[in-house]
């Protein structure tokens, strides 16, 4: 079986440094003739993108389902999160299951930062824009470039890569995320913090509109 033979010469740490190079939704050679032949399937055991029709060799076999969100690489939390530390790893929703991009999604060089970061965080590596403070990431390429990702019941050894670049998107042009943050912290004032706190914590009241008196015509 060529998968098998193929997972016994890869080592247990390479799959994720491929998964993350990798370009999904490609037509498959293979399978050129049949239809839905995309490539959206990640085997872990291989280190191999499949296809639908790919997937009889590969049955017994560790996959991710990879899908898309906003044009852009996404794999389900559920899933991943069984072979990589996702904590602090921004999420997104889809199909109502939580999914975490593979790589950081391509950012101009001229744009401005969003008037709403100034309530939420940035990435530590890229400095995008996150929408959940708590998160320090926005893929799991800028996680894995700076630290471990290896599950706490893993205990294979962390090799550090760097991020693939993707749309004139390189992770050193954006090495001052620190500075970024602390200049994005200084910016907002303790009024408007306490404000904005009040404001968010404070009951909504529910409006109920009436209807206003009829009133008749009067009689001739």
């Amino acid at each position: 079986m060529v998968g098998c033979e193929l997972s016994k010469k890869t080592e247990k740490t390479d799959w994720l440094k491929t998964l993350l190079h990798s370009k999904f939704f490609g037509s498959c050679g293979v399978h050129q003739d049949l239809r839905k032949n995309e490539k959206n399937v990640f085997c872990i055991d291989c280190s191999l993108r499949l296809c639908r029709h790919c997937m009889k060799p590969h049955c017994l076999h560790t996959k991710l389902q990879i899908c898309k969100y906003v044009y852009h690489d996404v794999v389900r939390l559920q899933e991943i999160q069984k072979h990589v530390d996702c904590a602090r790893i921004q999420t997104y929703k889809i199909n109502g299951d939580k999914a975490v991009h593979l790589n950081p999604r391509p950012m101009s060089k001229d744009a401005k930062p969003s008037t709403k970061a100034k309530f939420g965080s940035a990435c530590d590596v890229c400095g995008r824009y996150l929408q959940d403070m708590p998160n320090r990431f926005c893929s799991i390429a800028c996680k894995a470039s700076v630290e471990s990702v290896k599950p706490k019941h893993q205990s294979h050894e962390f090799i550090a890569f760097g991020i693939p670049e993707c749309g004139g998107y390189s992770p050193q042009g954006n090495n001052n995320s620190e500075t970024y943050m602390s200049e994005m912290e200084s910016s907002i004032s303790s009024e408007e913090m306490n404000a904005w706190v009040s404001s968010a914590l404070k009951p909504r009241r529910h409006l109920h509109k009436r209807k206003g008196i009829p009133h008749r015509s009067p009689f001739c």
